[in-house]
């Protein structure tokens, strides 16, 4: 689906940025504007940042809960 007309983003792309940003740095909270950063974009007109904050939610949430079962597996 696409998320941003003006830099041309669909929602693969944002969960792309999400999966990046949370590699290089966990824990990090995350914005629209920080993953746009994330795909060397930026927003322009700003009227997908509620989609864009959606799909960073649903992308967040398929990428941490993985990552946070790994670690309270090797925590027992």
């Amino acid at each position: 689906m696409i998320v941003c007309h003006c830099n041309r983003l669909t929602s693969a792309d944002i969960a792309d940025g999400v999966r990046c940003a949370l590699e290089r740095c966990p824990g990090v909270a995350l914005c629209p504007e920080a993953v746009y950063e994330e795909l060397g974009a930026c927003g322009q007109c700003c009227n997908c940042f509620p989609v864009a904050e959606k799909c960073i939610n649903e992308a967040v949430i398929a990428f941490v809960t993985p990552q946070q079962a790994g670690i309270l597996a090797a925590a027992s």
